[in-house]
């Protein structure tokens, strides 16, 4: 027995509901950037003086604080609860002295909260902070 055969479609690819997932996808890229907000191009012409003089910047001293809870102030090793006195000291010496705090990430809380409590004991209100990750483990000094 012979069957007829019916001649084969070719299959078609409905690409419309593709389309429409690629124009959803466009509209959310294109509403969720951040375009830059255009600057006007304002040209500012400075006075020039022949008396002034540049800036002096002083570098701020650095509180070290390792991950073995050890403090040092200038590489020098420094007990926590004599910090308060040794910063107030520096600060009634010299007004405009600065200072930072550069801690080891795996420093206790309690070790930098104390850092902190002395530097406002001090009468520094602001202290910089800088969590270093560059140091070797067991490095205990600065």
């Amino acid at each position: 027995m012979r069957f007829a055969r019916k001649p084969r479609r070719q299959p078609i690819i409905n690409i419309i509901s593709l389309i429409d997932i690629l124009v959803v996808l466009l509209i959310f890229y294109i509403a969720t950037t951040v375009f830059k907000k255009s600057e006007p191009k304002i040209t500012i012409k400075v006075p020039e003086s022949s008396q002034a003089k540049p800036a002096e910047s002083n570098p701020p001293s650095i509180i070290y604080v390792t991950a073995d809870s050890k403090i040092f102030f200038n590489d020098a090793p420094v007990e926590p609860n004599k910090l308060g006195e040794l910063l107030k000291d520096k600060m009634t010496a010299n007004p405009e002295f600065k200072v930072a705090m550069k801690a080891d990430t795996k420093a206790p809380f309690g070790i930098i909260t104390k850092v902190m409590d002395a530097a406002h004991f001090a009468g520094i209100g602001d202290l910089p902070t800088f969590m270093d990750t560059g140091k070797p483990a067991g490095d205990s000094g600065p």
